[in-house]
């Protein structure tokens, strides 16, 4: 299983990625980010369950996967035992920066001044 992050401005985008479960159908993800609400995970060609959410930086939250009913935690992740006698995965928030945005090159705008060429004066001329 595994978990990638991308952090900007006070949200990490992060992508929660199952193994190949053989057989498996479906698979939820739950976690403390947004009170344990159940988020359906699509079904890769590997057989591998992935979704994206956005979730806020600066915290830590338990969470956890349910691949055709059974609980699993992420091994890649610390965990704790939850109060159902099942494992919950870590996500850690807390030390993650948001990336700096890159700094775009200045541009300077010139102004255009439409001068025209000066026009021929005229003078009278006596014959």
């Amino acid at each position: 299983m595994s978990v990638d992050i991308s952090a900007k401005a006070k949200k990490a985008t992060v992508v929660f990625t199952t193994p190949s479960v053989e057989g498996a159908s479906q698979a939820i993800l739950t976690g403390e980010w947004d009170n344990w609400e159940v988020w359906a995970m699509k079904k890769g060609k590997d057989g591998a369950f992935s979704v994206k959410l956005s979730v806020d930086l600066g915290k830590s939250y338990q969470f956890g996967y349910s691949i055709d009913g059974r609980w699993y935690n992420d091994d890649t992740l610390p965990f704790v035992t939850s109060p159902f006698g099942t494992s919950n995965s870590i996500l850690d928030l807390t030390n993650v920066a948001a990336e700096k945005e890159e700094a775009k090159p200045a541009t300077k705008t010139i102004a255009k001044t439409a001068e025209k060429p000066a026009a021929a004066k005229k003078t009278a001329c006596k014959k």
